[in-house]
């Protein structure tokens, strides 16, 4: 979890049910990329078996993650002041992991940095701006915009926040999955456009609820999230599922196929709020041990999707060892646990190294 984060959820009102999200999102984008980066399932239209199918269910149920993560930042806006400071320890959190991975593996001989090409070199050393992370860079653009986005948030009335969220909802999601056919500005929610609207959305859940959470306590509505969200991310792998076999028998169509599985369809943006208000409403109590760990997600990402890790970590675990086994999705769970537990210990150290150099800075002033 970035400083973003960290600051954005004040601690006498943080919220287990949020930070035990934040966890759970992780844990879906791990699961996420070994299914794509490690076992690489094959498509629908070329692999229906039911083996295949049930990992795309299971990639259909993960997706939601993402839209989640990023609604937080959205419904804790209020709660956070923008800072200089704050920016720049979220770009060193990125920058020192795009740097400091890929000399610790060129010095162990895992990683030939010399030899690399100058996309990877720019990409290492310009993370930000060549998009190492496509999150980390669409997370920073969103926090730089945020000062904005607070203000607009704090001068709109209901309905005019409502018509600008549906405005570009409709542009940005509505009409790109209902079209067939490849739109040239579209690019699958991986980009800051489609976090500012995930942002407004979270921003407009913490101000005026969801109108299913109407007349409901938050047992009921957490149940109904939970519905929403199981419901919605079968639907997504149902029409993926169909539009396979028109792919198959027509040789058309792949691109809606490939899209029903992007953030910002359709399906996959209902689900993941779904999912947002079955974790908002949940009732844990305070664990302080899950705010703990959930400060550590934002660099379980940054590490284990370096450039350099991010097809090396699946060979390590032996993916290929349970590649068609049956046993296979029992071997991503453990693997799942064992990327966030080493990720987590990894940040853990270097937010005490950050740590210990910011209070070195400010005895010195």
């Amino acid at each position: 979890m970035s400083d973003f984060n960290n600051q954005t959820i004040k601690k006498n009102s943080r919220q287990t049910g949020f930070e035990l999200l934040r966890i759970i999102s992780m844990l879906m984008i791990i699961a996420m990329h070994y299914m794509t980066k490690g076992m690489k399932i094959e498509k629908l239209s070329v692999n229906s078996s039911m083996t295949n199918v049930i990992y795309w269910i299971i990639y259909a149920l993960c997706l939601s993650s993402v839209n989640a993560y990023v609604f937080i930042s959205g419904y804790f806006a209020g709660d956070s002041k923008w800072s200089i400071k704050k920016l720049i320890r979220l770009w060193a959190q990125v920058l020192s992991y795009s740097i400091l991975i890929p000399l610790v593996m060129s010095a162990f001989g895992l990683f030939d940095l010399k030899g690399a090409d100058l996309s990877v070199k720019q990409q290492i050393f310009l993370p930000v701006t060549y998009e190492h992370y496509w999150f980390a860079t669409a997370y920073i653009m969103l926090y730089l915009i945020s000062y904005v986005l607070n203000a607009a948030i704090s001068k709109l009335d209901k309905n005019s926040y409502r018509t600008v969220l549906l405005a570009l909802l409709a542009v940005f999601c509505g009409f790109k999955s209902i079209n067939p056919y490849l739109i040239p500005w579209d690019k699958y929610g991986n980009d800051m456009i489609w976090f500012i609207i995930l942002y407004l959305i979270g921003g407009y859940i913490r101000t005026y609820g969801l109108p299913f959470t109407e007349n409901k306590t938050k047992k009921e509505t957490a149940r109904f999230g939970l519905v929403i969200y199981v419901a919605f991310s079968i639907i997504t792998f149902v029409i993926a599922f169909a539009f396979s076999f028109i792919v198959k028998s027509t040789g058309k169509l792949e691109y809606y196929m490939d899209m029903t599985y992007c953030y910002n369809y359709v399906t996959v943006l209902i689900a993941s709020i779904g999912l947002f208000a079955l974790f908002a409403n949940m009732e844990i109590g305070h664990r302080p041990w899950i705010n703990k760990i959930a400060k550590y997600t934002f660099g379980v990402y940054l590490i284990h999707d370096n450039i350099v890790l991010r097809e090396k970590w699946q060979h390590l675990l032996l993916i290929d060892s349970a590649q068609g086994k049956w046993w296979q999705i029992f071997h991503m769970l453990v693997c799942v646990i064992i990327v966030f537990i080493i990720g987590s210990l990894i940040d853990l150290v270097r937010d005490g190294v950050f740590n210990a150099f910011a209070k070195k800075d400010s005895n010195r002033q």
